[in-house]
């Protein structure tokens, strides 16, 4: 298979991000990959400091010159993860977002956040885009019609892949079930995952990457039992997907504990796993890298520091942590064929949101300034292990 040609954007309104070993987006066959945005000038002096609406403006602003640079508009987003401040600031947010997307909204994904590359930005929106050609199809199924009154739709397909948004336990009403309770939460979120995955036309093996966030680290193992012990139980380990788990400040409404996101491929062919057994996890349900067989976009679970025995890695050490996941994650690619040349996107999670600098300077090791990948750093609250500094979650094109 011939690999995808990559084009970078990082315009001179951006130049301080030309700076570090990432770009503004990253357009890859017809995906643009696009970095989280931030109300920012330049030289990255924050702007609109303590007004999130004037923020969430100024970032869809720079999504849409990304956009329109690489070809496209605002309504070939198909995807978008929001990070907040405070998660009260949410439906500020959302009121822009409607400003934004008239009809056909993407799918979204709200969390709370610690904080990303200063502490005066209240918001950070990335967003993925298929410039392709191909009808772009949004549906929300029944159980969550509740979402309709915000600017997203459950899921959102064009061409080969469809996105869900951040799927959380309420009912049609959006009333909160089980608050709380992360295992029942997590069941019925998997319930929600498979009408919104019918309702798009895909089912649970054309899923390539799977993310959870927990508004409490310690819920991460109720999800991810309830994901490997009851909604991928008959699968082998070489069929399974990626799997992604995070714990955030919180979500949309009081009582939620997880939000779940999906990524399918409709490409022809089996999922295929890959994992090494240098991750304590690699002969779990869960794939160090998974892709269909004749897809491009691999999705790659977030990488940590510790080894196949669960032993932490370069303890207290921001950058040989970060050095580690990098080395895990070209790992897991070589077992596809790929490289970290391929990597077109990271979200960095870091328990001190400080520590994205240090991580950055790490990247400057594997790419080159201006022409690295769509990068996000985010703050978290919380890792599986105590000792991990930093969870790196990748998406790759081959």
């Amino acid at each position: 298979m011939t690999k995808e040609n990559k084009n970078y954007f990082t315009p001179n309104s951006q130049r301080w991000a030309a700076k570090l070993p990432m770009s503004a987006s990253v357009r890859a066959g017809d995906l643009l990959f696009i970095s989280g945005q931030v109300s920012a000038d330049a030289s990255g002096k924050p702007l609109a400091l303590g007004n999130v609406k004037a923020q969430a403006r100024a970032a869809f602003s720079q999504i849409k010159a990304l956009v329109k640079e690489a070809g496209g508009s605002m309504d070939d987003i198909i995807d978008v993860m929001s990070f907040h401040k405070d998660v009260r600031d949410m439906d500020d947010v959302f009121d822009i977002g409607r400003e934004v997307f008239k009809k056909d909204c993407p799918a979204w994904t709200a969390l709370g956040m610690q904080g990303t590359f200063a502490p005066e930005f209240l918001v950070s929106i990335r967003a993925i885009a298929h410039l392709g050609k191909g009808k772009k199809k949004c549906v929300t199924p029944k159980s969550m019609a509740w979402i309709k009154k915000l600017p997203m739709s459950a899921a959102c397909a064009k061409g080969d892949y469809l996105f869900t948004s951040g799927i959380v336990a309420a009912d049609a009403a959006g009333n909160v079930i089980s608050p709380g309770d992360h295992y029942a939460q997590a069941r019925v979120c998997y319930d929600r995952l498979c009408d919104t995955l019918k309702a798009g036309g895909a089912g649970l093996d054309d899923v390539v990457d799977m993310i959870c966030f927990n508004q409490d680290a310690r819920g991460m193992d109720a999800a991810v039992d309830a994901w490997c012990n009851e909604v991928v139980a008959d699968l082998r380990v070489d069929q399974v997907t990626s799997y992604t788990a995070i714990a955030m400040t919180g979500m949309y409404k009081v009582g939620m504990v997880g939000a779940y996101r999906a990524i399918v491929d409709f490409s022809d062919g089996p999922r295929v796993a890959r994992n090494i057994p240098s991750v304590h996890w690699y002969k779990e349900r869960i794939a160090g890298a998974a892709k269909k067989k004749k897809g491009r976009l691999i999705g790659i679970s977030g990488q940590v520091a510790s080894d196949g025995a669960q032993n932490i890695i370069a303890l207290g050490d921001p950058a040989g942590q970060a050095r580690y996941c990098f080395s895990q994650i070209r790992g897991v690619l070589e077992k596809h064929g790929a490289s970290l040349d391929d990597v077109v996107e990271i979200t960095s999670f870091h328990k001190d949101p400080r520590a994205w600098e240090a991580v950055m300077k790490v990247g400057e090791e594997i790419w080159p300034t201006g022409r690295g990948p769509a990068w996000t750093p985010i703050g978290c609250t919380g890792l599986y292990l105590e000792g991990y500094l930093h969870e790196i979650y990748a998406l790759a094109m081959v």
